[in-house]
């Protein structure tokens, strides 16, 4: 009896183990994929971000998946690597960018198709008033170290 018992245990653990992250990344990057080629971002994300070989695209829930968010293109944002941690830094340290941000994304996902210069126009006034007039009140030294990873020079180059 002991045996049968403990056979079907392992089963359950296998299914367990096989079952939810692995389906729930594999879902995420179809999803991700999915969305590049539906919104063609052209070498940046959805916060002005630059694509590069140490800064490859994320998908970011809009609505959080703790929250019950899931993975698809209507929640999702893309994101680069490090405007994702970014993100998420505003999300815990500075609440009104985090909220003006997912404002945006959820505005972007509202056109199903490549970004539009009105939310272009926005998603670069968040990038100066964060990393130029610092209207957010964030730290210098987070500012300095994600500025390398944006345009946010270029973008001021052309404001001024």
């Amino acid at each position: 009896m002991g045996r049968n018992h403990q056979g079907k245990n392992d089963k359950r653990r296998k299914k367990y183990k096989s079952n939810p992250q692995d389906l729930t990344e594999k879902n995420r990057s179809n999803v991700l994929t999915r969305m590049v080629e539906v919104y063609e971002p052209n070498g940046e994300d959805w916060m002005g971000f630059k694509l590069a070989k140490d800064n490859k695209y994320t998908f970011h829930h809009i609505r959080e998946r703790r929250k019950g968010g899931k993975a698809e293109l209507e929640n999702g944002a893309i994101l680069t690597e490090h405007a994702h941690q970014f993100l998420n830094m505003l999300d815990y340290y500075y609440k009104d960018a985090y909220e003006d941000y997912q404002g945006i994304f959820r505005q972007i996902n509202k056109n199903h198709g490549p970004i539009p210069d009105d939310l272009l126009e926005d998603i670069y006034g968040m990038m100066l008033d964060i990393f130029y007039y610092n209207d957010y009140n964030i730290d210098k030294f987070d500012l300095d170290y994600y500025e390398q990873y944006t345009n946010a020079k270029q973008k001021v180059m052309i404001k001024k």
